[in-house]
């Protein structure tokens, strides 16, 4: 693991597909590459927020889940692909 200090926090705790997505593009677009970000969210959004930020060209540093939420610890990319979808969010069933 690649030590991060004082990455800011953005809490999606609560939040539905796609806002942690949106939520992650409008920080990201407000930091220098290479800079680091932790998120907090909910499990159910976890694989949608992976696919989002490896699709996206940023670096998934750290990762940890504990009962329904988890935080990922973020690196900028470099070169944001922007070509890439905000989300593909799982569909709920009632």
């Amino acid at each position: 693991m690649t030590e991060v200090t004082e990455a800011p926090v953005l809490d999606a705790l609560g939040k539905r597909c796609p806002e942690p997505m949106l939520m992650i593009k409008d920080k990201f677009a407000t930091m220098n590459p290479g800079d680091p970000l932790k998120v907090i969210a909910d499990t159910l959004n976890k694989r949608s927020i992976e696919r989002f930020v490896k699709n996206r060209g940023h670096q998934i540093v750290d990762s940890t889940e504990e009962g329904e939420k988890f935080s990922l610890l973020l690196r900028k990319a470099e070169k944001e692909r922007g070509d890439t979808p905000i989300a593909t969010c799982p569909i709920e069933r009632d």
